[in-house]
């Protein structure tokens, strides 16, 4: 099977869009791989569930850059949420890789 990275235009797209759009797509960390089967998607200043929804900060400063980046945090001590940046720099937009 041959695979190729989604380009940078794909991602900078409204991120309910890329959400819908990557069910299905595979996803590749190093020799791992994963059909993404559920996604969410955030947008920042509308949204208060949204890391950035209070603005940018040194944590979140990734969710407001270029689109198609990793945003990577820890929660409840045990666990990484992936998501992915989504929308033009400065949106603080994203889709959470469930």
């Amino acid at each position: 099977m041959s695979l190729s990275r989604l380009p940078e235009s794909f991602f900078n797209r409204n991120c309910v869009e890329v959400a819908r759009d990557l069910i299905g797509k595979i996803l590749v960390f190093g020799s791992y791989r994963g059909v993404i089967t559920e996604t969410e998607a955030y947008r920042g200043e509308n949204d208060p569930a949204c890391h950035a929804y209070r603005g940018k900060t040194p944590r979140n400063a990734v969710m407001f850059g270029p689109p198609g980046r990793s945003y990577v945090y820890f929660i409840y001590g045990m666990y990484y949420c992936l998501n992915i940046v989504t929308e033009p720099n400065e949106t603080a937009a994203g889709v959470l890789i469930r």
